[in-house]
């Protein structure tokens, strides 16, 4: 029997035992029906992270594919079309949501990894004077980008895609998924990113490693109208505060700043990548995202299950393999299954 090592995402995170000891402290006074606003944990989780991204207000909901959902619905209207990069999670991996719930038209533009010019997109826009057109309404960002191997928006995007969203009155939402992986990586806080959009949904359950839950952010009339919409799309939360007293353990600094071990062992494994062959083009990681290029003559399904076979998991995207670093995969682990990845994908070149 293989040891299994997981590296199929953020998401497979166990809570710390900080977090466990901070639900055991928990009594009845803690708890509440957060639908009517009495779970004082939620209410303190809340309050803390509308601090933590520099807004007025946050709401607390089920996941990250629910509060991209709130967010958009909240601050558009059916008919109406927003900008979303090409290869987004929201556009990819939230089951169309905005689509088919919010009756909204997706229009997708390229980028180069993440990074594009927004000024490039006026010829997009389209106006509500136009009898013929669907109005534009929002632009949505991703950051850190997890299609482009969790690359790192610069804060210069922000402010340009500001700019660019004024003047065509725009809203613009962050889906900030590993906003905080960002963060720790570039150095710079996440209210510097974030006081360019009008929300931000930010998750809980990846890099900070609790089990459940994300949250949004934005100024208190968005969190008013924001807090119906998740009612309605069945995310009401009753005595949830068993869940925010571990998001107020994750969302402590040091937790934060622990990301940059994930970082550190993505890198650590990108460099054992690298190792397989010279003519593999295996960047360095930004954050913990490490995508391995497979060859064209090379079943990326097929290698992935070879993987899985010994052990190793991970997702297969396209004709990539994608491997995330996260809390309960430590440096020895890293260089533990290193040999093995190794092993099998240099057989895996050999056969073909």
């Amino acid at each position: 029997m293989h040891r299994i090592f997981d590296y199929r995402s953020d998401t497979v995170t166990k809570p710390s035992p900080a977090m466990w000891e901070a639900v055991k402290k928990l009594t009845n006074a803690d708890l509440g029906d957060d639908v009517e606003l009495e779970d004082p944990t939620i209410n303190r989780l809340e309050s803390k992270c509308a601090k933590l991204v520099g807004k007025e207000a946050a709401l607390f909901v089920t996941s990250g594919t629910q509060g991209n959902l709130v967010s958009i619905l909240t601050q558009t209207h059916p008919g109406e079309e927003i900008l979303i990069e090409e290869n987004a999670h929201i556009y990819k991996w939230e089951v169309g949501g905005a689509a088919r719930i919010g009756g909204l038209v997706m229009r997708t533009f390229p980028s180069d990894k993440g990074i594009f010019g927004p000024k490039n997109l006026q010829s997009l826009i389209h106006y509500a004077d136009d009898v013929h057109e669907v109005p534009t309404s929002m632009i949505c960002l991703e950051n850190t980008h997890n299609y482009h191997g969790g690359v790192v928006l610069p804060v210069e995007l922000f402010e340009k895609t500001r700019k660019f969203a004024d003047k065509n009155k725009l809203k613009v939402h962050l889906d900030g998924a590993r906003i905080f992986n960002a963060s720790v990586s570039s150095g710079i806080p996440v209210s510097e990113y974030t006081k360019y959009v009008d929300s931000v949904q930010f998750c809980l359950s990846k890099g900070l490693a609790c089990p459940v839950g994300s949250i949004i952010a934005g100024s208190q009339e968005f969190i008013n109208k924001a807090r119906k919409v998740r009612k309605m799309l069945g995310g009401g939360w009753r005595q949830a505060g068993i869940l925010a007293a571990m998001g107020l353990v994750a969302t402590e600094e040091k937790w934060i700043n622990r990301l940059q071990e994930d970082h550190q062992n993505a890198q650590l494994l990108a460099n054992g990548l690298k190792e397989i062959s010279p003519n593999l083009n295996i960047n360095t990681p930004q954050t913990n995202i490490v995508m391995f290029p497979v060859p064209t003559n090379i079943n990326p399904v097929k290698l992935s299950q070879d993987l899985k076979k010994n052990g190793i998991l991970q997702h297969d995207i396209g004709q990539r393999l994608r491997f995330v670093t996260h809390y309960g995969l430590s440096a020895e682990d890293i260089k533990e299954s290193i040999p093995i990845i190794q092993k099998v994908i240099t057989e895996a070149i050999k056969k073909d």
